[in-house]
């Protein structure tokens, strides 16, 4: 028997179960405090404010409709609830559940984020994100939090079409490198809500200077409207509590989509890649 131990009812629940009650800009709110809730411990008001592009009173009606006095408040529930390692915050999953129903749970999640990501993806935007990493002179991903294992994985795929590719997970690093970058250079953002400041703001740099963008991100979200190919994933809204697991996954199936078109894109030639990729390796052997 999997039991999970719940004290009073949960903010974070709460914003799962209580979705419909939202305005759109408070949607928007409760995306970013489910997809990085410790980062907003730590965010001003109106830091999260310029985030969600909502009002500062927006905010505030926001913490309100959860029962609670006020921003400061929230932050010091969030914090609570988080420092509590040994609760699973697994969304409505009742207290006799079983492991084989929980499992039984997470994989239909699972499953349902991939059939989400085939079904929605503009094949048009698919190519057109091809034809640019194919005729990329370099490929560089960005991913803040959640994301960077996403970028991770991008730059380990690539890596072996004999494409420069390198991968950054540092905010500091990113502004250093998109700063950096050039004429045929490619730029892969990514990010679920597509609000995070500082890959917004990398994002800006990168098309200030000509540097061709894809993003990995919500449709019509800031990064999207500034990124010059922008590939939506859009997981149910029903499942917040997961953002952080399924955006993973559903960034992590476009990646491989991306490599399986691009190899298709280089046909006989990625054979070439590929011997010339060993080659330069075998050589670095000591």
């Amino acid at each position: 028997m999997f039991n999970v131990i719940w004290g009073h009812k949960l903010i974070l629940d709460n914003l799962v179960s209580g979705q419909t009650q939202l305005s759109k800009s408070e949607r928007r709110i409760a995306a970013i405090v489910l997809n990085n809730p410790s980062k907003v411990i730590n965010q001003s008001i109106s830091d999260l404010s310029k985030e969600a592009d909502v009002s500062l009173p927006t905010v505030n009606r926001f913490c309100k409709k959860l029962g609670l006095d006020g921003y400061p408040a929230l932050k010091i529930q969030i914090a609570q609830e988080l420092s509590k390692t040994n609760r699973m915050l697994i969304e409505n999953f009742e207290v006799d559940k079983d492991t084989p129903d929980i499992v039984k749970r997470v994989m239909s999640d699972i499953q349902s984020t991939v059939v989400n990501v085939g079904q929605n993806l503009d094949p048009k935007s698919i190519d057109a994100a091809t034809n640019l990493i194919a005729s990329a002179k370099s490929l560089t991903f960005f991913g803040l939090g959640g994301s960077g294992p996403v970028a991770l994985d991008g730059q380990h795929k690539f890596f072996r079409f004999g494409i420069p590719v390198v991968a950054h997970t540092d905010y500091i690093n990113q502004r250093m490198i998109v700063s950096m970058m050039g004429e045929g250079d490619v730029l892969i953002l990514i990010s679920y809500t597509g609000r995070t400041e500082e890959i917004v703001k990398t994002a800006k740099i990168a098309k200030k200077n000509n540097i061709k963008t894809i993003a990995l991100t919500t449709k019509d979200s800031p990064l999207a409207k500034v990124s010059t190919i922008a590939l939506h994933v859009d997981a149910p809204l029903e499942n917040n509590l997961h953002i952080p697991m399924t955006s993973r996954l559903a960034h992590l199936a476009i990646i491989d989509i991306l490599s399986a078109t691009v190899s298709a894109c280089f046909g006989n030639n990625m054979n070439e890649k590929r011997d010339e990729v060993i080659k330069n390796l075998e050589n670095t052997r000591v």
